[in-house]
């Protein structure tokens, strides 16, 4: 019923939005729901379609969906025949989040920082690589995203002490990627790394 109050641009956003697995920000709506979708985003959450934005483990603000109006979004958004379209731009805001944070892991500045930015934005990211590792890549855009992804994360990964529960993940995109692309080197660099992390002490 709600929905259906709703104008075009204002449904448009929530299918959008209903892709989301978590908590996300208004930045990340507008990466996936188009520039200046913030004013439907408030009245998404003025008409009870959000949850009211709470800080994260990160100190931004995030909005939700309950996850009865997200299934029914994600439904709308596969018959508007939007999903591609907002799953690849959701997989751009991803991989954009996670080079963004790895720059700040790698220079050393403000690490605790973008370890806790990808800590909040861990259920997008991981459904980002499902979705990038699983899609048709006929000509291997998907699997740069994966691998692209998977590089980026792997500094946190490392810091969470994940790393070496994702060597099959970084295979499987490493394999998939163009041999000796930036991705592809970085892939198995951190390979390597796992390698060494899983060894035995002893």
């Amino acid at each position: 019923w709600s929905y259906r109050l709703l104008d075009e641009q204002e449904r448009r956003v929530f299918r959008a939005v209903s892709l989301f697995p978590g908590p996300f920000t208004l930045e990340g709506a507008e990466a996936v729901a188009g520039a200046g979708s913030g004013p439907s985003v408030l009245h998404l959450v003025d008409c009870s379609l959000l949850v009211p934005p709470r800080v994260g483990p990160d100190g931004r603000s995030r909005y939700m969906m309950l996850e009865t109006l997200r299934a029914y979004g994600a439904g709308l958004l596969t018959e508007a025949g939007e999903g591609e379209a907002v799953a690849a731009a959701l997989a751009g805001y991803a991989v954009g989040v996670a080079e963004d944070a790895m720059s700040e892991l790698a220079a050393g500045t403000g690490e605790v920082a973008a370890a806790r930015w990808l800590d909040a934005e861990d259920a997008t990211t991981r459904q980002v690589l499902d979705w990038a590792m699983e899609h048709d890549a006929a000509l291997g855009s998907d699997a740069a995203v994966a691998l692209r992804l998977a590089a980026a994360l792997a500094w946190w990964w490392q810091i969470r002490g994940r790393l070496a529960g994702q060597v099959p993940l970084l295979r499987a995109a490493v394999d998939r990627a163009a041999a000796g692309s930036e991705a592809w080197c970085a892939g198995h660099t951190w390979l390597g790394q796992a390698s060494l992390d899983s060894a035995d002490p002893a």
